[in-house]
């Protein structure tokens, strides 16, 4: 028999039951809640940073390149007008890659070079046609105790159609205990031999042809610049280096940049008084310090580093 009593109680069970059971379905949506916020967030951020660590590798990448061209672009450049022209340069280039995150990818980037924190090496160019050496041979530089260079760039532009067949030019890389030696002439069918003779392995010849009349030569990675040669490169001994050229019957121009321990010109400084077929120093920007920034709705992050000019690429 149903009293009044256990119906009440019946009621109380009833309405217990249902409060838990909304307790419950309430937590397991905060649980779920919870759970899916987790697993979105990095999820959504992801994209983000892949783009951060493109645009890392990008920004170097683009610095790298860009003051290499102008450390060989301007041969009267003083060390701080060098500066002034990457700084200008670099603050250029990051304000095209701002716009281009700015309407491409809804973010803010920036890019800084900080020219008191980059380090400066020099660049002994012979910005014009001529004999390589006159009255014997030349020291481009020296390796000393107290001097210790590193090679970074070192080409020879050949104005064959100039140079006389015969006895080559050559030109020699030391370092403390080796030697490379480059034997570089004309031949009668009007290409360009160059033979490289490294003193621990041997020597190989190669034949290079003309393009409008010249060749382009890379001493440091051993090939010309249309690549139709190679030859053994600098790279084949350890610096620091020495460089002499004996290239009286030579016509051409040449470029060599090298970082140096100490801080003094080892030549003439390059400035407009300086004839272009004369060799004279110029500063190079041999490490620059760049600082990028990234910054989304998610994600903020900045990157202060060095960049190597003459190391192998990012």
């Amino acid at each position: 028999m149903v009293t009044p009593e256990t119906r009440r109680r019946a009621q109380m069970i009833l309405l217990g039951a249902l409060a838990l059971a909304v307790i419950i379905v309430a937590v397991t949506v905060v649980v779920n809640s919870l759970a899916t916020t987790r697993t979105a967030g990095p999820a959504q951020s992801s994209p983000q940073i892949d783009e951060a660590r493109e645009f890392t590798f990008e920004s170097r990448k683009g610095s790298r390149s860009l003051v290499l061209r102008l450390n060989h672009r301007h041969r009267n450049a003083t060390a701080a007008q060098l500066g002034a022209i990457v700084t200008d340069n670099v603050t250029v280039y990051g304000g095209l890659l701002a716009e281009s995150y700015a309407s491409s990818r809804a973010g803010y980037v920036n890019l800084t070079y900080h020219n008191d924190s980059s380090a400066f090496g020099y660049r002994v160019v012979q910005d014009a046609d001529s004999n390589l050496s006159t009255g014997g041979s030349v020291t481009l530089i020296e390796n000393t105790n107290d001097q210790r260079r590193q090679i970074g760039w070192f080409s020879l532009n050949v104005n064959v159609s100039s140079t006389a067949v015969g006895e080559p030019a050559t030109v020699t890389v030391r370092n403390d205990s080796e030697r490379v030696e480059y034997r570089i002439n004309r031949t009668s069918n009007g290409t360009l031999n160059v033979t490289s003779d490294v003193s621990y392995a041997g020597e190989t010849t190669a034949t290079c042809d003309p393009t409008r009349n010249r060749v382009l030569l890379d001493f440091v990675s051993g090939t010309s610049f249309s690549a139709d040669c190679t030859f053994n490169g600098t790279e084949a001994l350890d610096g620091p280096y020495s460089v002499e050229i004996d290239g009286e019957k030579l016509i051409g121009k040449y470029e060599l940049a090298y970082n140096d321990s100490v801080a003094s010109s080892p030549g003439p400084e390059c400035d407009p008084s300086v004839d272009r077929t004369d060799p004279c120093t110029a500063p190079v920007v041999w490490t620059a310090n760049v600082s990028a920034q990234f910054d989304s709705s998610e994600i903020n992050v900045t990157n202060r580093y060095n960049v190597s000019i003459y190391g192998a690429p990012p």
